[in-house]
């Protein structure tokens, strides 16, 4: 994530803070996000597309009025390219208002419901803050997972101990 989206989403983020809109523009960034397909994508970042055109397009949309500026000043100063990386900035500064954590793990196959719900139990207890569990199945994974929170990573999967083990053995 650059310095740049997380300037671009606590501008966002503030804006829609004082107009008490935090959760309607919450919606509106996940909506938008959900429909810029490859279509869309290649239209708004279209050099052949005149800035004036993709505004008036926006204005087109159902959307809240603080989110759409926002795509519009994207626009104008050709930033729309880290529209994603502002959603995480943005998603983040959410999360610390609401004192949530967001823990990603990467597995190689699904984990059930059931383990899903004792790693939340779990990390919910040990920091006292909501938590929020992101599951990513990652095929690269032969076994065990990848944990990632607060700039923390916990690697305990089968490749990372064979490399451990490796390292220590031709020490």
């Amino acid at each position: 994530m650059s310095a740049i989206s997380e300037q671009y989403a606590v501008a966002l983020f503030e804006l829609a803070q004082e107009t008490d809109a935090l959760d309607d523009v919450k919606q509106a960034f996940d909506r938008f996000l959900k429909a810029f397909d490859d279509t869309s994508r290649a239209f708004f970042l279209s050099p052949a597309i005149t800035k004036t055109i993709k505004r008036e397009t926006l204005d087109q949309l159902d959307t809240h009025p603080a989110f759409r500026d926002f795509i519009k000043v994207l626009i104008d100063n050709n930033r729309l390219t880290i529209l994603e990386d502002a959603k995480r900035a943005f998603n983040g500064l959410l999360d610390k208002r609401d004192d949530t954590m967001r823990v990603l793990v990467r597995v190689g196959k699904p984990l059930k419901r059931e383990r899903i719900e004792a790693l939340e139990k779990t990390y919910k207890e040990k920091y006292k803050r909501q938590v929020i569990v992101d599951v990513t199945v990652d095929e690269s994974i032969v076994g065990g997972m990848r944990v990632e929170y607060d700039g923390m990573v916990l690697s305990d999967t089968v490749q990372d101990n064979l490399n451990k083990l490796k390292s220590r053995l031709t020490k």
